[in-house]
């Protein structure tokens, strides 16, 4: 594991000083947390790189983690630092776009916009198209906003997958890895379900001139005896078929998701890179079945050439 810190034509190798490291990431999160305690530490500077990598050698491929630094804390006496660092996403919510109009696919625009700011992104089509002129916000408040409006039109969920200064938008679980973890690896793990964000009645409307000009209302009633009544409104936007929309979501919205908590050790060098959103398997105790599951957080430590990730999931069947 190297830890390396630059600013501008700086550079330190603080890996033999590091006496902590963690990082973390959680679903709707754009860029994820490194924090880091240094023991003597050299003269580090806020707005400076921290870059950590798996490996001895200092690969784009085994790179874990590439920002700034944010926060730093040095303890007077024994010169000790504490540090914390984003990834280049935190940026995007120091910036924040005029009032400008949105025409077109909702995944096709959030690229246009964030381009235009000079931040290489890539993002794909949401499947849905935005006609609106937004108020001034944070750019990261315009991408949690549209994809939002993904999840509740389509039902697919997003993450930000990093490349030290290219940003790549992907639905989850389309990670270009797939780490496979036997249940021997697994400290602890529980399961469970949740209905946090189940919904048993969906409504679409579809506004003109600011009045509702159509709308459809679906139920799970079955679903809504077993565990309430709970109710999504969809704004359809440029959508006609309302009732279409409102069922479709109404079939994904109404999923309850198996949860699961884990706690797994492993010295998978390609692993470590893993993060909210990523698609994971898990080798079941007998040894032939293998479960999916999508992390919603992930909390990561390293020591000792050890990592230990703490690994909240979710799978909808």
């Amino acid at each position: 594991m190297k830890v390396i810190y630059g600013k501008e034509q700086t550079r330190y190798d603080l890996s033999p000083a590091v006496t902590e490291l963690s990082w973390s990431s959680s679903r709707g999160q754009i860029a994820g947390q490194l924090s880091v305690q240094i023991k003597e530490a050299p003269p580090l500077q806020a707005a400076g790189f921290l870059m950590l990598f798996s490996g001895d050698q200092l690969k784009e491929a085994q790179q874990i983690f590439h920002g700034p630094l944010v926060r730093l804390d040095r303890d007077d006496r024994t010169g000790d630092l504490s540090a914390t660092a984003y990834e280049l996403g935190w940026y995007l919510q120091k910036n924040e776009v005029s009032r400008i109009k949105l025409d077109g696919d909702a995944g096709t625009e959030l690229a246009r916009v964030i381009k235009a700011a000079g931040v290489n992104i890539s993002c794909p089509p949401f499947g849905f198209t935005t006609k609106e002129r937004i108020a001034p916000q944070s750019y990261t408040a315009l991408f949690t906003s549209l994809t939002e409006q993904a999840y509740e039109k389509t039902g697919a969920r997003y993450f930000v997958q990093y490349q030290r200064d290219k940003l790549t938008v992907l639905p989850e679980g389309a990670n270009p890895i797939i780490p496979l973890f036997k249940a021997s690896l697994l400290s602890t793990s529980s399961t469970g379900e949740s209905i946090e964000d189940v919904y048993t009645v969906v409504t679409a409307e579809r506004y003109q001139d600011d009045k509702v000009a159509s709308s459809a209302t679906k139920a799970n009633e079955s679903l809504v005896k077993q565990i309430g009544r709970m109710q999504k409104v969809i704004d359809a936007g440029e959508d006609k078929n309302v009732a279409a929309l409102a069922a479709k979501q109404l079939a994904e919205l109404s999923k309850i998701p198996l949860t699961r908590s884990i706690s797994v050790r492993h010295e998978d060098e390609q692993a470590a890179r893993l993060r909210a959103g990523w698609l994971i398997k898990i080798m079941e105790k007998n040894n032939q079945t293998i479960t999916d599951w999508i992390v919603t957080s992930c909390n990561a430590h390293w020591k000792g050439g050890q990592y230990t990730m703490d690994l909240q999931l979710e799978r909808r069947t």
